[in-house]
């Protein structure tokens, strides 16, 4: 169970990085306004089929086999969308890849870890599990969603990023030890 609990937060991270940064990416990839929301709707609704897909026939194969593939085209999906530049090839990765274009799970894992957590937990501990489950995944997300936004906070001038003391260096790596943790005072 504390398997699933870490893949389920380790993929939590990355979609809640992706959610924030796929927009953005697309964008500077040259597409639309329209074409971005066309191809986070193809990726929804390619989870969705994917997921009701793995709900119905599951229960004929290994779940070990099917996380694995269910892996397997994950990363498929992002090389897809890191090396692949044209709208309709793109279209066609986000519908039938596993890329989330939301920090909520709606993948092809949620009915497969769903079942094996199901199935190895004991009717009385099942509701508590599943709440484990939900939270790992949500503040994971969110722990993902933030991240995105470090690259920029650590390119940041000393001075904007920690306070108004005034710095030689742009970086704050390399300026920490002139810089002084203390409130910028306001004008008032």
């Amino acid at each position: 169970m504390n398997r699933i609990l870490a893949a389920k937060g380790m993929r939590a991270v990355g979609d809640g990085y992706v959610s924030v940064l796929l927009p953005v990416y697309l964008l500077q990839l040259g597409c639309t306004p329209l074409e971005v929301g066309v191809l986070a709707s193809a990726t929804l609704l390619g989870s969705g089929v994917l997921a009701l897909g793995a709900g119905l026939h599951a229960h004929r194969f290994h779940y070990r086999s099917l996380l694995l593939a269910a892996t397997a085209l994950m990363a498929a999906t992002g090389l897809g969308f890191a090396f692949v530049s044209d709208f309709w090839p793109l279209l066609l990765i986000a519908f039938v890849g596993t890329l989330n274009p939301s920090s909520g799970d709606v993948s092809v894992f949620l009915p497969l870890e769903h079942s094996l957590l199901a199935r190895f937990v004991t009717d009385r501990d099942r509701t508590a599990v599943f709440a484990r489950y939900s939270l790992v995944g949500s503040l994971a997300a969110a722990v993902g969603s933030l991240a995105a936004g470090l690259p920029s906070l650590v390119s940041m001038p000393c001075e904007v990023a920690i306070s108004a003391v005034p710095c030689d260096s742009n970086s704050p790596m390399s300026c920490a030890r002139c810089c002084k943790l203390r409130p910028i005072r306001s004008s008032l």
